[in-house]
Parts: C-alpha cells; sequence; structure tokens
C-alpha cells in the first residue's frame, strides 16, 4: 500500500472524480440558466447516463485488449480535451449551448464508464493480494470525498466566474489525472500471482462497489465476449429469484434518486428562485449527509440486522420523494432532496451484502455487471420523463407518481424478502474453539499440587468451549461481508479423568464460510 505507483495512480483517481463531480454539477447549471427549460435539464440527464450504461459491456472487452492502465489514461485524456474545446465552442456559438453540453456530456459519460471498469482492472497490478481490500477501502473514501468537494469547489467558483468556466476545473483535473495514470508505467504481462489476485478482488471487493467483483473479474480471461458475459449474466440472475427482487427494489430506487438529480437546478434556481450557490450548498449538505448515514452503519448495527437498515432506508427514500412533490417551502424540499439521495447510501449497503449469498463466485462478476447494467437502467428513464412531461405538468408530479410505485415495491418485493433474506436472519452465536497453551506455560501458572503425574492425562486437551459473548457481526461498506469474533480459551485438565474428545466436524455452509478448523 506504500508504494509510489499506487500513490500516484490514487492521486490521478481523486483528481479524476473531482472533475467528474464539478462537471455533474456545472453543465446542468449551465443548461438552465441558458435555456430556463426544465424538459431540456430533464433531457441533458438521459443523454448523460445512456452512454455510461450502453458502454460498460464494452469497458471490460477494452481493458482486456489494451490494458486499464493506458484505457484510463486514454480516457481521462478525451475528457480534458472535449471540456477545453466545449468552452471555446461555447465562447464562440453561444446560441448552442444545449447542443454543446450534451454533446459533452454524452463523450464524458463513455469515458467514465471506461474509467471505472479499467480502474478495477488496474488496481491488482498495484498492490498486493492481501491489500486488496484497503486499496478499494480508500477507492471508495475517495469517491464519496469528491460527491462533497466537487460541488464545493463548483460553489466556490461560482462566486467570481459564470458556471460556463467550471468547464475549465473539470478539464484541468482530468488532464492532470491523464498525466499522472500514464507516469504509473513497467506493469508486466500478467502472472498467475496477479490473476489470483484479481480473482481475490472479485471475491471480495465485488459488492462492494457498484461493480468492483464484476470490474476486477472482467481481466481474467482476454478471450471472453460482451455476450458471452451477457448470457453468463443472465443464467445467474434468472436461476435466484431475490436477486430479480433485489434488481426491482433498486430500479425503483434509482428512478427516485434520478428524478431527484435530474430536477434538482430547475426545483432550486427556478422553482424556489435560490442562487446558484444555494444549489451548491445543498449538494454539499446532501453528500456530507449521505458520509454520516455511511458511517453510522456499525451503531446501527448493534440494534439492527442489515435487512432492516435496508427497509429503513427504502421506506426513507420513498419519504423524500414525497416531501418533494408536496413542498411549497425551500426547507421542506430540503429535508426531501436529503432523505431521498442520503438514504441511498444505506440501502446500497443492503443490497450489496445479500446478492453477495446468491450468486456463484466464479460468476460474480459478470452477474454483478448485468444488475449493475439493470439497477441504473431507470436513472436515464427519470431524465426522459422530466423531459417528457417538464413542459406539461409540474414536475414535483413526478415524484407522487413514483411514490405510488415505491409502495407496492415495498409491499410485494422487498417485505416478502424477510423469509428468505440470509441479512434477516438473526446474529448466530461464534463458536470459539480451544486453543493449547504451550506445556511449560501451564506448569508456571499452576499450583504443585495440580502439576500432572506420570499417570495423568495431558495437562492440556484443545476442548470447545462455548460463551454467552453475543456474536458481533462487522460489515465492511466496500465488501459487504459479514464475519464474526471467535474468542479462544485455553482448557485445562483439573482432573484425572480423560479428557472428552471434540466433537465431529460437519462441512456445513456456515462452516466453510467462517473458515473454522478443529
Amino acid at each position: 500500500m506504500g508504494s509510489w505507483r499506487l500513490r500516484v495512480f490514487l492521486g490521478a483517481r481523486v483528481l479524476s472524480t473531482l472533475g467528474d463531480q464539478v462537471l455533474q454539477f456545472a453543465v446542468p447549471l449551465i443548461i438552465y440558466t441558458t435555456t430556463g427549460s426544465v424538459s431540456l435539464a430533464g433531457f441533458a440527464f438521459l443523454v448523460e447516463w445512456l452512454p455510461r450504461l450502453g458502454s460498460l459491456p464494452l469497458a471490460g472487452v477494452l481493458s482486456d485488449r489494451f490494458g486499464g492502465r493506458r484505457v484510463y489514461a486514454v480516457s481521462d485524456s478525451i475528457r480534458a480535451a472535449a471540456c477545453l474545446l466545449t468552452v471555446l465552442a461555447l465562447a464562440r456559438w453561444p446560441g448552442h449551448t444545449f447542443a454543446l453540453t450534451a454533446a459533452l456530456m454524452a463523450l464524458c459519460a463513455f469515458c467514465y464508464a471506461q474509467t471505472f471498469i479499467a480502474l478495477e482492472s488496474t488496481i491488482p497490478w498495484l498492490v498486493a493480494k492481501e491489500d486488496l481490500a484497503r486499496a478499494q477501502s480508500v477507492l471508495q473514501i475517495i469517491n464519496s470525498g469528491s460527491g462533497v468537494f466537487g460541488p464545493a469547489l463548483g460553489g466556490l467558483i461560482l462566486l467570481w466566474a459564470s458556471p460556463t468556466q467550471l468547464l475549465w476545473a473539470s478539464g484541468a483535473a482530468f488532464a492532470v489525472g491523464a498525466c499522472g495514470v500514464s507516469a504509473v508505467r513497467g506493469l508486466g504481462a500478467r502472472t498467475a500471482d496477479t490473476a489470483d489476485a484479481v480473482n481475490a478482488a472479485g471475491g471480495a471487493g465485488g459488492p462492494g462497489a457498484s461493480g468492483g467483483a464484476g470490474a476486477a473479474d472482467v481481466s481474467v480471461d482476454p478471450r471472453r465476449s460482451v455476450v458471452g458475459d451477457l448470457r453468463v449474466g443472465i443464467r445467474g440472475l434468472a436461476g435466484a429469484p431475490i436477486l430479480l427482487s433485489l434488481v426491482g427494489l433498486a430500479m425503483v430506487a434509482n428512478l427516485m434518486v434520478g428524478l431527484a438529480m435530474a430536477t434538482g437546478a430547475p426545483l432550486t434556481v427556478g422553482h424556489f428562485h435560490q442562487h446558484t450557490t444555494v444549489f451548491a450548498t445543498l449538494q454539499i449538505t446532501v453528500g456530507v449527509f449521505s458520509i454520516v448515514t455511511l458511517l453510522s452503519m456499525t451503531w446501527l448495527l448493534r440494534r439492527l440486522t442489515i435487512y432492516q437498515v435496508g427497509v429503513l432506508s427504502f421506506l426513507g427514500s420513498a419519504a423524500g420523494a414525497a416531501l418533494i412533490g408536496v413542498a411549497r417551502l425551500f426547507p421542506l424540499y430540503v429535508l426531501g432532496y436529503g432523505l431521498c439521495i442520503g438514504m441511498t447510501g444505506l440501502f446500497n449497503v443492503f443490497i450489496r451484502v445479500e446478492r453477495l449469498h446468491w450468486i456463484a463466485a466464479a460468476e460474480r462478476g459478470r452477474v454483478i455487471s448485468l444488475i449493475v447494467l439493470l439497477n441504473q437502467s431507470t436513472l436515464p428513464l427519470a431524465g426522459g420523463l422530466v423531459a417528457v412531461v417538464g413542459t406539461r405538468l409540474p414536475v414535483q408530479l413526478l415524484f407522487l407518481a413514483v411514490v405510488v410505485l415505491a409502495w407496492p415495491a415495498y409491499a410485494l418485493l422487498l417485505r416478502p424478502l424477510r423469509a428468505q433474506a440470509m441479512t434477516a436472519r438473526p446474529a448466530e452465536p461464534a463458536v470459539p474453539v480451544a486453543v493449547a497453551r504451550p506445556h511449560h506455560q501451564l506448569r508456571s501458572s499452576r499450583p504443585a499440587s495440580a502439576l500432572p503425574t506420570a499417570d495423568s492425562p495431558p495437562p492440556c486437551s484443545p476442548q470447545r468451549v462455548t460463551t454467552d459473548r453475543p456474536r458481533k457481526t462487522s460489515v465492511s461498506l466496500l465488501q459487504g461481508y459479514e464475519g464474526t469474533n471467535q474468542k479462544y480459551y485455553p482448557v485445562e485438565a483439573t482432573s484425572h479423568a480423560p479428557a472428552a474428545p471434540p466433537p465431529p466436524k460437519t462441512n456445513t455452509d456456515s462452516e466453510i464460510h467462517r473458515g473454522n478448523r478443529p
């Protein structure tokens, strides 16, 4: 984790994600402040997300064929050039603002998907297998932090410049990030060790990021095709009905989030007549709230199961969408906006942990790639709805319509999962295993009367010991792994009776999961 290559690469990733967040903050403002059209703002959101989803299957093939580092550097270079050329084009042709910015977002969205997959296929080259989890955790922190500091930087720039000038900041961040990734050279051909590292990333980090496992798995076999990956993903998804329920829930949740994101600038600046800097402050506040909810996960899990956290977060997002739909005052809108977007982080943790139990390890990457594609398909749909309805009806009515859809989704999909969901089961008590102390330690810690004789059994017989200590559940927000804290106690013989042998070990699923050994 301390190599200079990894530090340079992570620094480049910070700049890349920061530039992407500034760009997502700037484009809706540019379009709405220039055109004043809610429909065009929604159509821009549609244009942004369609290339992101459509290019996800292609991204893995490109990373396999040309190398993740090269694809990452080229993609960020294209985004940098596109931002800088768009600024110049807007100054030359100010009457074509929507067409120019929409083309910019489409191109940058395509490149974003390439960098997303290329990032995951490059990390195993830079870190040892035992450090993959830490590296992925750092990447998750970078992604969350950029959601806060990107709008903050954009709002700060707006104090002295117009929204169009924010594209300079995004372009500069992409350019420096591309230079940093290009400097990470010397990555040789794949070896057995690095292939094992990639497989480990697919097994451990899959649910952690919205396609982490899938990304890591992508580069395992360069002969894999997009069609073949989709076939494997469809078989794995269709074979587990609970995964279909999770996909349906995620699609409804993303539809609510997509509406909030697509209408954030028009409602804040247009409907509630707030300044553009207020919109920046709103984005920062929601980002901080999202991080706080994720940090509260440990506290919540002491009182609730992961399934209950998922139910709470889904209902919270639906309540936030309802508040947006009925809000007549800006503070009420801010509360609804924060709940709708901020609670989705906890819901993501639930679906990522739960789906990990239902996907075969060998197919995890390809199934999760298809799941991510389906989960996010309602984001461009939200933009299309705003584009079609925005000129005919108040956009707040869309939120009420989606809330009406969310309650049947809860009743038909989420609530019935309680009987099947692995995350809904109560925590099982830990099964500690005794570990024998060295012989000389036992002699020094016991009185002479208790020392064994020639006829007595061995001074320490390992036996299985049960305790009344509750099992502790630790959930990594990135990995979605449920582990156990096991306590080991030495059991010393205090009589001459022979010690009972340990009970036979059964090869159950829980034993395999915890990796216990007698």
